[in-house]
């Protein structure tokens, strides 16, 4: 005979915070992917001016464009991972908020939810009691956001600055 169960608060509160922290790990893996490949890519470049090197039309106007290209796409898809988490986050303030205002709840409930809350980043909180989270959570965001912007500049700047490819 097949058991019902269902989905406890918990288990909801559980998910929805693995799911934002899923989000942090793509975002990471990807920022890692990202600067690890471009690393490859401006080595390449600048090994490719050494007197002799062959394929100089390919390193110096082709790699550049792969390597804005590749910009753009880890841009794009930071930005969606970061979308993704912002929808996750208003889910979770929702539900949280939904769980005090609908449910009754026992004491030790209400200890529970009340320390989930105060974790969450919304809620974060400085020594003094300030609500930092936010800002947090936004200064976390700047460096995979900025760093392709900044490839990208670098590598049209190589196109279009560097010296001519006879």
């Amino acid at each position: 005979m097949m058991e019902s169960r269902s989905l406890t608060i918990a288990d909801a509160l559980k998910a929805l915070r693995e799911d934002i922290q899923a989000e942090d790990t793509l975002i990471a893996s990807r920022v890692t992917w990202y600067v690890t490949s471009q690393a490859f890519l401006l080595t390449a470049y600048a090994t490719s001016w050494n007197a002799g090197f062959v394929w100089p039309y390919f390193f110096h106007k082709i790699l550049p464009i792969v390597g804005t290209v590749v910009s753009v796409i880890i841009l794009l898809s930071v930005f969606a991972a970061t979308w993704a988490q912002d929808v996750y986050l208003r889910e979770q303030h929702r539900f949280v908020e939904e769980i005090k205002n609908r449910l009754t709840l026992t004491e030790a409930e209400i200890v529970a939810i009340s320390a989930y809350e105060k974790t969450m980043i919304s809620n974060r909180t400085n020594k003094t009691g300030k609500v930092v989270g936010g800002k947090i959570h936004a200064l976390v965001r700047v460096t995979p956001l900025i760093l392709p912007v900044g490839f990208s500049a670098l590598w049209l700047y190589a196109i279009f600055f560097g010296p001519k490819v006879i």
